[in-house]
């Protein structure tokens, strides 16, 4: 069998080299480009001619000094071949990402490259779509504990006006309606019912909440939500005596929705005056400022407080740190449920007759 002869060969390689899909160089050992082929033209979109005897570092000078230029050096040098993962090129037309691999060729230098664009672009945005499914895991698995917490406190709250009740019906069922005892037992019945009533009527009202729950946000000002707040709470401001201070210099604006907004800050409020201290004016201090790149709300007052090592406890439903006054303990569940539906975080620190601080970090 007849064997093609050297200057066959070469020819067969100068076709394969100039035709290839993926674009090839050949440079010398001062890095100087001998040939390329038509694929590396048509990616870097520079002219063939123009390529020719230039320094590698004229036509990509940011390759001075890195690893990359120096290991094509190093391949001159020692004649073992080496490679490159996910390397970038900005061209005029199109942002490639290639993968390339550097060999010696007799006294040369040859460069391959190949375009892995379309890979790179499908695993991240299967990437993308894995952390979203992923988000959305963790957002139904938070969802379903919220809801069997909610649940079990409302079966558990409303188990015991229930068991009360049923009591004390027997016991008017059983007693003399003309006797002394009668009249206490329906005073009693009223009062467990007015209990039931006001916890099912906050149920119905957490349960409103989340149902309507709005991801509609508008820009709002900080102090004229306040101003609105003041204004509906003005009664139990004078009568505490109650002094706000307010600093929204830092962010005076957020954009969050305008209900959930006021619901916050009301409820803030509410608390502050009704657990107020009842041997001291009441001082409240309200301020605004970016830490760690999000929006911080501070709400301070020098209330009752409660011990700090409750406080991990104090945002459950139908929770109270202080019985003397009337409440049923929704309004911080209502706040800690908004805010991180919301993606922010709310803590905080109290100390029993010196005050309390509640710190809101909005997302």
């Amino acid at each position: 069998m007849k064997r093609s002869s050297p200057e066959i060969d070469n020819d067969l390689k100068g076709v394969f080299f100039e035709n290839a899909y993926s674009p090839f160089v050949i440079l010398n050992r001062y890095m100087d480009f001998v040939d390329v082929n038509q694929a590396a033209v048509t990616t870097i979109g520079i002219a063939k001619e123009n390529f020719i005897g230039k320094n590698i570092l004229d036509i990509f000078p940011y390759l001075e000094g890195t690893e990359r230029y120096n290991s094509y050096k190093d391949v001159m040098k020692t004649g073992i071949s080496t490679g490159f993962d996910e390397l970038m090129f900005k061209g005029e037309n199109a942002e490639i990402r290639f993968m390339s691999r550097a060999f010696k060729i007799g006294d040369y230098l040859g460069i391959t490259t190949l375009d892995v664009t379309n890979v790179i672009n499908t695993i991240e945005k299967l990437k993308t779509a894995q952390t979203s499914l992923k988000e959305v895991n963790e957002n139904l698995q938070r969802k379903n504990k919220e809801l069997e917490d909610f649940s079990y406190v409302a079966a558990h709250d409303l188990r015991a006006p229930l068991t009360n009740l049923k009591s004390l019906l027997q016991m008017v069922l059983n007693s003399d309606p003309t006797s002394n005892d009668f009249v206490p037992i329906v005073d009693k019945m009223k009062v467990v019912t007015k209990v039931m009533c006001d916890k099912i009527r906050a149920l119905n009202e957490v349960i409103a909440i989340k149902s309507n729950f709005s991801e509609d946000k508008e820009e709002m000002v900080f102090s004229e939500v306040m101003s609105k707040i003041k204004l509906s709470n003005s009664k139990e401001i004078i009568d505490g005596r109650t002094i706000i201070k307010e600093d929204f210099s830092s962010c005076p604006t957020i954009n969050y929705n305008p209900v959930q907004l006021q619901s916050i800050l009301q409820n803030l409020m509410s608390n502050a005056l009704k657990y107020r201290h009842p041997k001291r004016k009441l001082s409240i201090k309200i301020t605004t400022k970016e830490i760690d790149g999000k929006l911080t709300l501070t709400f301070k007052d020098n209330g009752l407080g409660f011990e700090q090592d409750l406080a991990d406890k104090i945002f459950r439903l139908f929770k109270r740190m202080h019985t003397h006054v009337e409440g049923l303990g929704i309004g911080l569940y209502i706040i800690h449920s908004v805010i991180n539906r919301n993606g922010g975080d709310i803590n905080v620190n109290s100390k029993v007759n010196k005050g309390t601080e509640f710190v809101i970090q909005f997302k």
